[in-house]
């Protein structure tokens, strides 16, 4: 399994488009791993974590080819997670050629879907209504895809994901609080090669709907209690806001004896 993570930021990006911030600023001077755009990520090349804003840069960025995607997983309907016009250029005259593309996610998303996918050919039997708790299989017809609910703004319709192929299982827990209790149970039983935890809140106190790289400590220590995950397991802390003020490098000096990896734009995992 590849795990390509495309960006790393939360809603706002790093350096935020509008701040004058003391953490943007260091951002600038510091650059590299410190430039951050809106999170999503990419599988194996052909399966798709979110459609944030910054899809097509980071697609240039990293000479990925979107026109291979077969699958798109949307964790939720917010706008830094999903651009639902961006689907609306995957015919022709806009594109040509393009593997048939499935959307999956809650109904809050795909209801933004339809609008954008009218052109689409098949449209009804490519856009897909997750159900918490209700395991999928993608188009591909070998990932496995358990959503999961997450601690979010409910009306966003906020999944996590369990995606399983080739024998490796992933666990995407973005825009995420402490995990609800169906959450944690439904996990029993997977052992995960990566999990991608949400740290949007940096060293500070974690939210209801989002969580810190102490939330991010804690997540690892219960997986790896529970069995879903052990010393092979590779955990990624992603998803940061400038709020939390620390740089690349300092939240990798908080998070290194635990084991967790501070995530980047352009980031390549494989397991």
């Amino acid at each position: 399994m590849r795990l390509h993570i495309m960006g790393s930021a939360a809603a706002e990006g790093w350096p935020a488009m509008w701040c004058d911030c003391p953490s943007c600023h260091k951002a600038h001077q510091a650059g590299g791993k410190n430039y951050r755009t809106r999170s999503g990520a990419l599988i194996d090349g052909v399966i798709k974590v979110d459609l944030c804003p910054d899809t097509y840069m980071q697609a240039r960025r990293d000479d990925v080819d979107l026109s291979k995607v077969t699958d798109l997983l949307i964790t939720h309907a917010h706008q830094d997670h999903f651009t639902p016009a961006e689907l609306g250029f995957h015919v022709p005259p806009f594109a040509h050629g393009a593997t048939p593309l499935h959307v999956w996610a809650a109904l809050q998303a795909i209801m933004l879907a339809r609008a954008a996918t009218q052109r689409w050919p098949d449209v009804e039997n490519r856009l897909h209504v997750l159900t918490p708790l209700a395991p999928v299989r993608l188009s591909d017809g070998i990932t496995e895809v358990l959503p999961l609910p997450a601690r979010h703004d409910r009306h966003s319709g906020p999944l996590n994901y369990i995606i399983t192929r080739n024998g490796k299982s992933l666990f995407y827990g973005l825009d995420s609080g402490w995990y609800p209790d169906e959450s944690w149970e439904a996990q029993k039983g997977n052992k995960f090669a990566i999990v991608v935890l949400d740290c949007t809140h940096g060293d500070m106190e974690a939210s209801d709907g989002h969580g810190s790289l102490g939330t991010a400590k804690r997540i690892k220590e219960e997986m790896l209690a529970a069995g879903t995950a052990d010393h092979n397991t590779v955990f990624i802390a992603n998803h940061f806001s400038h709020n939390g003020g620390l740089l690349h490098e300092e939240m990798e000096d908080i998070v290194r004896s635990a084991g967790i990896l501070v995530g980047y734009d352009g980031m390549i995992v494989e397991v």
